[in-house]
């Protein structure tokens, strides 16, 4: 709030309750009155907003609190102890007025300070909260009674903390189902590799005849299709990590597929001294 409106507000107050007074009582008392009530706020609104300029440098939210609340007291203690002097002719009656101001002053502090220890508590709690999220924890909560603006902020760090929560679990999903595609695909990269070499080398060193030789290069040609296949699932999973990437659905052949790579795998399996049928 800039300071003019809190003057305009100790302007309207003071003329209300001097016309008030001046309507009652005359219009000296209706001026006097007048003038106390901005000479006694004024002081006030300009230690409060100063105070409000200062609150960088004023320490924590207890400490300005505990300014806040003691220049008020102080000052309209000072100012209506001013104005009783000048008011009452009894020194019995001004001693009343300032215990009374003592009085009122020492209550109104105390019951500032009960209602800011709970404020400070939850703003505490969030502090913690948000500190041990910022360390890596996702188990913290923060529980509070309140329903005002603070329990509103200690429910958006409840709010980030789970989501924080579920991104990582979602990440950590991701990643070790990137590493399991990875390890089968070099699972998977071997194994054609090991039957193209197996038929090269028997082709190579002449050990089968022209049908057989024939049969082996049809193999061959399965075990490259296999091999641009996994390539190009690598090259998809880079694509699906930047998420670029459509999917389409399509038929397949199941029994073709079986038999082509039981196809594929007999030479392999030969080696191993496995029979493999479909």
């Amino acid at each position: 709030m800039r300071p003019w409106r809190g003057l305009l507000m100790l302007a309207a107050g003071a003329g209300a309750g001097g016309l008030a007074i001046a309507l009652v009582y005359g219009t000296k008392d209706g001026t006097l009155m007048a003038l106390f009530m901005l000479g006694s706020g004024a002081p006030v609104i300009a230690g409060a907003h100063l105070l409000a300029r200062r609150r960088a440098s004023a320490g924590t939210l207890s400490c300005q609190l505990a300014a806040g609340i003691g220049m008020t007291v102080v000052l309209v203690a000072l100012g209506v102890g001013a104005v009783a002097l000048l008011m009452f002719l009894s020194p019995h009656d001004a001693f009343i007025m300032a215990l009374l101001l003592v009085f009122a002053g020492t209550l109104t502090a105390y019951s500032l300070s009960v209602l800011s220890r709970g404020v400070l508590a939850d703003i505490g709690a969030v502090r913690d909260t948000v500190r041990a999220v910022g360390e890596g924890r996702r188990d913290v909560e923060i529980s509070t009674n309140a329903r005002d603006e603070i329990a509103q902020l200690a429910g958006a760090a409840n709010l980030m903390a789970a989501q924080l929560a579920e991104r990582e679990a979602e990440r950590d999903t991701a990643e070790s189902a990137r590493k399991d595609l990875i390890a089968a695909v070099s699972h998977d990269l071997r194994t054609p590799l090991t039957s193209l070499r197996l038929l090269a080398d028997a082709i190579e060193d002449d050990l089968v005849d022209r049908e057989t030789r024939r049969r082996y290069h049809a193999q061959m040609s399965v075990h490259i299709g296999s091999l641009s296949a996994l390539i190009e699932d690598l090259f998809e999973l880079s694509r699906l990590e930047a998420g670029d990437i459509q999917w389409s659905v399509q038929q397949v052949a199941l029994d073709e597929l079986v038999e082509e790579t039981v196809e594929a795998m007999r030479p392999h399996a030969r080696e191993k001294r496995v029979a493999v049928e479909a």
